[in-house]
């Protein structure tokens, strides 16, 4: 992970001070410098999966004049972002509020509310008469399937049954019209995605925290207690350069790969896209982590959260102080 150190912030320089229009001066975050990071994920659905807005159909989004599926940021972000405040409270290193419920109360110091969790994935808090805005210092892009839409939806009827499993609703005395049809994304289904990180805002222990949280599988999408976990999230490789490329946008890649049927292995078998996708990525960046090798540095991180809490634990409590002094010095007056 060395190589990607000059495309990254460091956590001993979290703060740059600058001098005020009148006297003295002020504390902010680091100027941001050239370096961008991104890391390539295939998320697999291994179980039926429901991403859609307000319409009940799977949300789409055209690219070269055909529909594909489309799960927007969210969709992924705030189930890992959960996970992120949960490993933060296993290591008592933050995650000390709910996620939906950053609040500071006119005497508390941000670093009550904000964390390492905070600087990865964003969040703002109300404080007295001011809004605390931190922006991610990683952006989640859209998910778009690499096959067209009508190969990778289906869907299914269901109802409403009262208590005793039939259709005779007892209040009414009639017969019940809670009939439905729930669309779903079929297993099999893969999706690419990619997380970016620009201007080296994020520190090494950042994208440690960034591959923990994201797991390897987990539950995500509307209706999620109907089965449970659902994606399967694949690691293409971390491309590092000091200037974004256009070929890191999931739209660019699944125009690129141009699949039009279910018969071409590239739409369905997760081995021979990792490899396309790769040598799609290579050419253009600086440093780049191949599949085996990414995939191997998240499964040891995951064994030493494990296997070595403790030592793993205390890394994150210095992290915890250095990002709490962020934040103190950013918003505190």
């Amino acid at each position: 992970m060395k190589r990607f150190e000059p495309f990254l912030g460091s956590i001993d320089h979290l703060l740059d001070e600058s001098p005020k229009s009148d006297k003295g001066t002020y504390f902010h975050p680091a100027l941001k410098n050239l370096g961008c990071v991104s890391l390539v994920l295939i998320r697999e659905a291994i179980a039926p999966v429901i991403f859609r807005n307000s319409e009940p159909e799977i949300t789409d989004i055209d690219i070269a004049e055909e529909p594909h599926v489309r799960a927007v940021p969210n969709k992924f972000k705030y189930p890992e972002r959960s996970r992120g405040l949960q490993i933060l409270r296993l290591f008592k290193a933050g995650g000390k509020m709910a996620q939906n419920k950053t609040l500071l109360m006119p005497k508390q110091v941000p670093s009550d509310a904000f964390d390492l969790n905070t600087l990865v994935f964003g969040d703002s808090a109300n404080q007295d008469n001011r809004v605390l805005p931190v922006k991610a210092a990683v952006n989640y892009s859209d998910a778009l399937s690499v096959l067209p839409k009508h190969f990778c939806v289906d869907e299914s009827f269901h109802n409403r049954a009262m208590e005793d499993g039939t259709l005779f609703d007892a209040e009414d005395k009639k017969n019940s019209d809670n009939l439905f049809t729930r669309h779903f994304i079929r297993p099999g289904t893969l999706m690419i995605q990619v997380l970016s990180t620009r201007g080296k805002l994020l520190p090494p222990i950042g994208l440690d925290h960034l591959l923990l949280s994201l797991g390897v599988a987990g539950a995500y999408g509307g209706q999620t207690s109907v089965t449970g976990v659902n994606v399967q999230t694949h690691l293409v490789g971390i491309y590092a350069g000091r200037f974004e490329q256009p070929v890191t946008s999931p739209y660019v890649l699944v125009k690129q790969l141009n699949l039009k049927t279910d018969e071409d292995p590239h739409g369905t078998e997760v081995e021979k896209l990792i490899p396309t996708l790769h040598q799609m990525l290579v050419p253009v960046h600086e440093e780049v982590m191949d599949h085996s090798a990414v995939q191997q540095y998240q499964q040891d991180l995951i064994k030493r959260f494990e296997q070595d809490h403790e030592a793993l634990a205390t890394e994150y409590q210095n992290a915890a102080k250095k990002v709490a002094n962020l934040f103190d010095e950013w918003f505190g007056k």
